[in-house]
C-alpha cells in the first residue's frame, strides 16, 4: 500500500529538466512584480507574449535540430531573407497571399540548403550555419538595401492584435498559434516514429544507421523544418511590425537557442523535450520583461540572456562530473571493503 502511494506521488513530480526554467520563471516574476503592480496581471502577461511568439516557434523547430546534435545559427537570417522575399514580391504587385506562400517556401529552401551542405559535404553544422547566417542576412541587405517596405494591406497587418477568444485578457491569435504548434511538435517528437528516430540519431548516430534509421534523412528533415518555421515567422513578424527592413529578426537566434537549451535539450544531442522548450520560453520572456519593468537597459538584458545560456550548458556538465566522481569513489570504497 505504501509503495503504491509513493509511486502515485512520483508520477506528479516535476521532471529535472523543468526545475531550472521554473525557478527562473518564479524569480523573474517576483522581481518584475516589485517594479510594477501590473506585471502579474493576466492581461499584461498575455499582451507581452506577442513579441516572443516568433522566438517560441523558432525554438520549437530548433529543438529537433539540436536533439540531432546539430545547430542552426542561421534561423534569424533565414527569417530575414524570407521576409525580404515577401517584401520584394509585394512591391512588384504580387497579391499578399502569394507573398506569404513565397516567404514560407523560401524558408523551406534555405533550411533544406543548410541541411544538404552539412550532410553532403560532411561539414559541422556550426560552421555551415554560421556562414549562412552571414550569407542570408547579406542577401536580405542586397534585396532591401537601407529602405523600408511598408503600406501592407490592412487585412494583413496586425495579426498580433487579433483575438481568437475575446474578453479580458482574451486569447491573441499568435499565442493560440503557438499553443497549437506546441501540441503538434510535442506529438511529433514524443509520439511519432520520426521523433523516436530523431532522439536515437542524436544519441548514437552509428548505431542508428546500423539499425536501419537513415540518420542523414532525419537531420535533413529537421533543418528543412527549421527553415520552414522561420518562413512562417517572417510572415508573422512582417504582419506585427507592418513593415520590412533588412535587419528584421536580428539576434533572435540567440534567444531561440537559449530557450531550447534552457529547456533541457542537450546541446550535444540525444535528449530534449518540447515541454522544456515551452517553459523556458516563458522564463526568458519573464526575465526580459522584468528587466524592462526595472528600467534595465538592453545591453544588460542581452548579457543576462547570455549568462543564462552559459549556465544552462555549464551547470549540467559540472553536476554530471561530480556525480560521476562520487560514483567512482563509491565503487572504489566498495571494492576496498570486499578485499
Amino acid at each position: 500500500m505504501m509503495s503504491s502511494l509513493v509511486n502515485s506521488k512520483s508520477r506528479f513530480s516535476i521532471p529535472g529538466y523543468l526545475v531550472g526554467p521554473f525557478l527562473i520563471l518564479i524569480v523573474a516574476m517576483i522581481y518584475g512584480s516589485l517594479g510594477s503592480e501590473y506585471f502579474l496581471q493576466p492581461s499584461s502577461i498575455v499582451f507581452n507574449t506577442g513579441r516572443y511568439i516568433e522566438i517560441g516557434l523558432l525554438a520549437l523547430a530548433l529543438t529537433f535540430v539540436i536533439i540531432n546534435g546539430d545547430i542552426d545559427l542561421s534561423v534569424a537570417s533565414t527569417l530575414a531573407a524570407s521576409a525580404g522575399v515577401l517584401a520584394k514580391l509585394f512591391e512588384s504587385g504580387v497579391p499578399i497571399v502569394w507573398c506569404c506562400v513565397a516567404s514560407v517556401f523560401t524558408g523551406f529552401i534555405l533550411g533544406l540548403l543548410n541541411g544538404l551542405i552539412v550532410i553532403k559535404f560532411g561539414l559541422p553544422s556550426l560552421v555551415v550555419t554560421l556562414a549562412t547566417l552571414a550569407l542570408y542576412r547579406g542577401l536580405t541587405q542586397v534585396m532591401l538595401g537601407d529602405g523600408v517596405v511598408a503600406d501592407y494591406p490592412e487585412s494583413f497587418v496586425g495579426f498580433d492584435q487579433r483575438l481568437v477568444i475575446g474578453g479580458s485578457p482574451g486569447l491573441p491569435a499568435p499565442l493560440a498559434l503557438f499553443i497549437v504548434a506546441s501540441i503538434i511538435f510535442y506529438y511529433i517528437l514524443h509520439r511519432s516514429n520520426y521523433g523516436l528516430k530523431n532522439i536515437m540519431s542524436g544519441s548514437n548516430p552509428s548505431s542508428s544507421n546500423f539499425s536501419g534509421i537513415s540518420v542523414n534523412n532525419v537531420r535533413l528533415i529537421a533543418f528543412a523544418l527549421s527553415g520552414t518555421v522561420a518562413g512562417v515567422c517572417a510572415v508573422m513578424i512582417t504582419s506585427r511590425l507592418g513593415s520590412t527592413i533588412s535587419n528584421v529578426g536580428l539576434g533572435l537566434e540567440l534567444l531561440a537557442i537559449t530557450a531550447v537549451v534552457l529547456g533541457g535539450t542537450d546541446i550535444f544531442g540525444g535528449r530534449g523535450a518540447i515541454s522544456g522548450t515551452v517553459v523556458a520560453l516563458f522564463a526568458i520572456m519573464a526575465v526580459r520583461e522584468a528587466l524592462v519593468i526595472q528600467d534595465i537597459n538592453g545591453q544588460v538584458q542581452d548579457a543576462a540572456i547570455g549568462l543564462l545560456l552559459i549556465l544552462t550548458v555549464l551547470v549540467p556538465r559540472i553536476r554530471s562530473y561530480y556525480v560521476e566522481q562520487r560514483n567512482r569513489k563509491k565503487r572504489f570504497n566498495e571494492s576496498q571493503t570486499r578485499t
